[in-house]
């Protein structure tokens, strides 16, 4: 660990402790096209809007990554935030502002946003 140096610790309250580096996160987006999959439903437009946000906010920690079918189209589109594993699904494009703010940025699941893969993706199958 760096040392603190003095013009920090100036500037902060005494017992205050520097900021935390944000956490690394991965967004994975699914855009597989085909009939009534991800790519047909919108994707690729929420795939642009997380890029362009990512970029706006100077999210060096975010990566996102597009990724194939995982079946769960029905639900789509469908977002995937790891490392917490969080699935996002029946996205429309301003939805992707709150999973930015208070996901991403905030650190907190957007609850409403969010679905359980079934089939086998389901939970169960996954641990």
């Amino acid at each position: 660990m760096a040392a603190q140096s003095d013009a920090d610790s100036a500037e902060r309250p005494p017992g205050d402790v520097a900021p935390c580096s944000p956490r690394n996160v991965h967004v994975f987006v699914c855009t597989t096209s085909g009939r009534h999959h991800c790519g047909e439903q919108g994707s690729e437009r929420i795939l642009q809007r997380l890029r362009d946000l990512v970029e706006e906010r100077r999210l060096g920690n975010v990566r996102t990554t597009r990724m194939g079918c995982n079946q769960q189209h029905h639900q789509g589109p469908i977002v995937v935030v790891y490392p917490e594993g969080v699935w996002y699904g029946r996205l429309r494009l301003q939805d992707v502002d709150a999973i930015v703010t208070e996901h991403l940025v905030g650190g907190r699941p957007v609850e409403r946003l969010r679905i359980t893969p079934d089939g086998p993706w389901a939970t169960t199958a996954l641990t």
